[in-house]
């Protein structure tokens, strides 16, 4: 299977994945990939931006989380890991795709006043959730991994303890996040 085809199934059941969380478990379709899944972002200044990440709502129950929070999902990447996010010197950050990851998607989410989530799987290994923003993850998951890259901040989970530590409810009162004061057009696509 090439890494598209990889991309497009993992977005797919990232869907469901998301779909099923947001609803408590009662839906596995209120979230679906995105039109050109994020690519959208790219065409003209803010015009689509709604569509920015790689998942849209389907249904107006799950429209509140992209209101609040931009989702990436990355499969692959296979010669990386968190790791790389924490101990790569800042001069060698550059052309790293485990670090490029996070500052893309900082940059968006900075721009749009947003949180970040992204959705990463390696061949053979689980799904993590990288979460971007001090405040995005609660006290209670403190135990897990945190890190700091230069000026970014971020919580990484495995899928299965985001999904039971994090409910639709938190995400709701997420408190907003400031807007950068420059403009950015930036995609954040697989």
């Amino acid at each position: 299977m090439n890494s598209k085809n990889k991309g497009g199934v993992f977005e797919r059941d990232c869907s469901r994945m998301l779909s099923l969380w947001w609803t408590d478990g009662k839906r596995d379709d209120a979230i679906w990939r995105s039109a050109s899944s994020g690519a959208l972002t790219t065409v003209g200044k803010g015009r689509y931006l709604a569509h920015t990440g790689d998942f849209a709502a389907t249904d107006a129950e799950a429209a509140p989380l992209f209101d609040r929070v931009i989702i990436e999902a990355k499969r692959g990447y296979n010669r990386y890991s968190v790791q790389d996010l924490l101990d790569i010197p800042g001069d060698k950050q550059l052309g790293n795709p485990a670090s490029e990851m996070l500052y893309k998607l900082d940059e968006v989410c900075r721009t749009q006043g947003k949180w970040g989530l992204i959705l990463w799987k390696r061949d053979r290994r689980g799904t993590l959730a990288i979460t971007m923003g001090r405040r995005f993850v609660f006290p209670e998951l403190a135990p897990h991994l945190e890190g700091r890259v230069g000026i970014l901040h971020f919580h990484v989970l495995p899928w299965q303890a985001f999904e039971i530590s994090v409910s639709a409810n938190q995400i709701m009162f997420l408190p907003a996040t400031p807007v950068a004061s420059s403009s950015c057009s930036s995609s954040t696509s697989s």
